[in-house]
C-alpha cells in the first residue's frame, strides 16, 4: 500500500507540476497578447496622427503633441473647476457664462473677450480724457 500511496503522491505533485507550469505559460501568453495590443494600438495612433498631418511624426513632434494634449485636459480641468465655483458661489454668477464659453467654444470666447476688452479700454480712456477735458475748463 506504501507504494501505491507513494506513486499517487508522486503523480499528484507531477501533475501539479505541469499545471503550474502550463498557467504561467498561460499568462505568459497573456502578457505578451497584451503588449502586442498595445503596441498595435500605438502603431493605430501613430497612423491617425500621419493621416491628420499629412505625414509621419517625428518622436519629438509626438511628445510634443502628448505634452500639448496634457496641457488641454488640465486647463479643461481648471476651467471647469471655476465653472463648478461660479455655479455654487452666487457673486461668481456673472462669470459662469465665461467659463462655459472657454469650455465649449475656446477660440470664439477669447475672440470675444478681447475684442469686449478693447472696447471697454477705449471707453475708459475716452472717459478719462472726457473728465481731464472738463476738469481744466
Amino acid at each position: 500500500m506504501s507504494r501505491l500511496r507513494h506513486g499517487m503522491h508522486r503523480a499528484v505533485l507531477v501533475g501539479a507540476s505541469l499545471l503550474r507550469d502550463a498557467g504561467a505559460g498561460v499568462l505568459d501568453a497573456v502578457a505578451e497578447l497584451s503588449a502586442s495590443q498595445g503596441h498595435a494600438a500605438n502603431l493605430e495612433r501613430e497612423l491617425e496622427q500621419a493621416r491628420q498631418h499629412g505625414r509621419w511624426l517625428s518622436d519629438e513632434e509626438r511628445a510634443e503633441l502628448q505634452l500639448q494634449g496634457q496641457r488641454q485636459a488640465q486647463r479643461r480641468r481648471t476651467l471647469l473647476v471655476l465653472a463648478a465655483a461660479s455655479l455654487l458661489i452666487p457673486l461668481l454668477w456673472p462669470l459662469l457664462p465665461i467659463w462655459i464659453g472657454l469650455l465649449w467654444w475656446p477660440v470664439t470666447t477669447r475672440r470675444v473677450l478681447v475684442v469686449v476688452g478693447a472696447g471697454a479700454g477705449a471707453t475708459i480712456a475716452l472717459l478719462v480724457l472726457l473728465l481731464v477735458w472738463l476738469l481744466l475748463r
